[in-house]
């Protein structure tokens, strides 16, 4: 019979070691043939049990885990471009800087677009000052021109009532010139017929016509006291001039001479004619007859009331054309107004080409566009700028991207927001925590794996793009179950197995595997909880076997640890 070997598994524990070189001692002691094997009595010694070493199967929690690869990147990486051509003024930030977004990077000379600008604010005060000049002439123009109507209606109302007045004044001078004629004509009459009876002598008619005479000369006087009394009131109002007045006073005064002339000629008539008589009736005609031409004098006095009254009628058309102007005039507001409104637009154009030009002038200035650090400069002071050329390369590394592979058996079992550790070769000792971002609903070119993004903070920046990274990501957490050391799990023909300890021997049972982290492994089915299981050495053990166990505690392999 050839004795079994015993192997240990690469990476094992110094424990582990030392279990593996006494089970090796113990198989060489039941199988070499040493002096005195073949004596009397040697096949009568008692069985060796193998040890070996064993972990209790226990209950706790395990997290369901993910472990996949891949590689930093940076969150967000723009090429900076000027918006300008030119000579660049100035560069403030070099390779591994540290900007923030809005902050400036390069400066493109500006003189040229700086007295742009300053000649766009130019003609914006320009325009100000001429919308300041249009509303002040529309002002003026308003507060002239409405005095300027105001003005011109107050003059029209005036002028129609002098019209008025010189209307009722003429109609008035008419009135009283042909009442005085036709009472002196009517008192030559009375004369030339008082001197024809005087002359013939008296008679009865004459004596009843001296009485008319009388009473003609005595209404005759009632009237002209009347006509004086009126004038004397006009002249007092202001209507007519005094000369009117004085006019009418003088007729009034032959009318009071008239009456007494017919009065003495009545007591003539009834005295008898008498050379004194006719005399005085001869000059009674005269009176009457110069009576009746100062008169027909007075006609003078309504041509010249006419000539008022045309006057008054062309101070009144003359009112009027004024007020024709004044409100034609008060169209030149609505000029005004346009003139306001051009200003206003004159103001708009000139800010729109202000603004032009300070967006002109802003655009030589070249800010980040993202917060970053610098990864690439391009240009130097003196050289040229071109629209469209990048001058510099920012990287967005806080918070950074890992770009993880991961296959296609896998994927279903990942979600948005799930998170994990993670870990980078090029910073060892240092663990960071990664959150599940998306995942590519593609897989990659060529292949059949997929790529899932998982954002990491990175406030200190110690992660740069293209390290390359672990991902440990937690997908589920399993609550009172069983857990087993990892070593205890043999993978054989497609099965899992685990040798347990049950009254000293082995027995080897397929498993139903669920969750594995790290040292521990999930037993859906085939082990129970305070079982043993062996840990080590299983390549050398066969179903029934007599063992030892040899518990492995936590000073012996910190990995075995129960719960995680």
């Amino acid at each position: 019979m050839k004795c079994a070997s015993a192997r240990g598994r690469p990476g094992a524990s110094p424990w582990r070691m030392i279990a593996g070189a006494l089970l090796a001692l113990a198989l060489l002691a039941g199988c070499g043939r040493g002096p005195g094997a073949d004596q009397p009595g040697a096949a009568a010694a008692t069985p060796t049990r193998t040890p070996v070493s064993v972990a209790t199967a226990m209950r706790g929690t395990i997290d369901e885990t993910l472990e996949i690869t891949g590689t930093a990147e940076a969150s967000d990486e723009v090429d900076v471009v000027a918006e300008v051509s030119g000579k660049i003024a100035r560069v403030y930030a070099d390779v591994g800087d540290y900007v923030r977004r809005g902050q400036a990077v390069v400066r493109v000379d500006s003189q040229v677009a700086a007295a742009q600008a300053d000649q766009a604010s130019a003609g914006v005060h320009s325009a100000e000052v001429g919308l300041s000049q249009a509303e002040q002439a529309l002002v003026l123009t308003d507060e002239t021109t409405a005095s300027a109507v105001r003005a011109a209606e107050v003059g029209v109302a005036t002028a129609r009532e002098r019209l008025k007045q010189a209307e009722a004044a003429r109609d008035l001078v008419r009135s009283q010139v042909e009442s005085q004629i036709e009472q002196a004509r009517m008192a030559l009459q009375s004369a030339e017929t008082s001197l024809a009876e005087v002359r013939a002598g008296a008679r009865e008619q004459q004596r009843r016509q001296a009485e008319a005479q009388v009473r003609q000369a005595k209404a005759n006087l009632d009237l002209a006291q009347q006509t004086y009394e009126r004038y004397r009131r006009l002249f007092e109002g202001g209507v007519i001039p005094e000369q009117q007045l004085d006019q009418m006073r003088t007729q009034y005064e032959v009318a009071v001479e008239t009456h007494q002339q017919a009065v003495e000629a009545l007591s003539l008539v009834e005295e008898g004619a008498r050379t004194e008589q006719v005399r005085l009736a001869e000059l009674a005609v005269e009176q009457a007859r110069e009576r009746l031409q100062l008169a027909e004098a007075g006609r003078t006095q309504i041509d010249v009331a006419e000539q008022d009254v045309r006057a008054a009628e062309q101070g009144v058309r003359q009112a009027q054309e004024q007020l024709r102007s004044a409100e034609a005039a008060r169209r030149q507001v609505e000029v005004r107004q346009r003139d306001v409104a051009a200003a206003r637009a004159g103001i708009r154009s000139a800010e729109a080409g202000q603004r032009m030009a300070s967006v002109q002038l802003a655009k030589h200035t070249v800010a980040a566009p993202i917060s970053g650090l610098v990864a690439m400069r391009n240009v130097d002071p003196g050289e040229g700028a071109m629209p469209g050329v990048p001058v510099m390369r920012l990287v967005d590394i806080d918070p950074i991207r890992v770009d993880a592979i991961v296959n296609e058996l896998d994927v279903e079992r990942l979600h948005t927001g799930d998170r994990g550790m993670v870990t980078f070769d090029g910073l060892e000792g240092e663990t960071f925590v990664g959150t599940v971002t998306d995942v590519t609903p593609q897989a990659v070119p060529g292949s059949r794996n997929y790529v899932a993004r998982i954002k990491v903070d990175n406030p200190g920046g110690t992660i740069r793009p293209g390290m390359f990274a672990r991902v440990d990501l937690v997908l589920d957490t399993r609550s009172d179950t069983v857990l087993i050391v990892r070593d205890a799990l043999v993978e054989r023909d497609h099965s899992r197995q685990v040798f347990v300890v049950v009254d000293g021997s082995i027995e080897v049972r397929d498993v139903e595997v669920g969750a594995i982290r790290r040292n521990l492994v999930e037993i859906i089915d085939g082990v129970r909880e305070g079982e043993m299981v062996v840990v080590s050495g299983q390549d050398a053990l066969a179903e029934g076997q007599r063992v030892e166990p040899l518990e492995a505690g936590p000073d012996d392999d910190p990995d075995a640890s129960g719960t995680t």
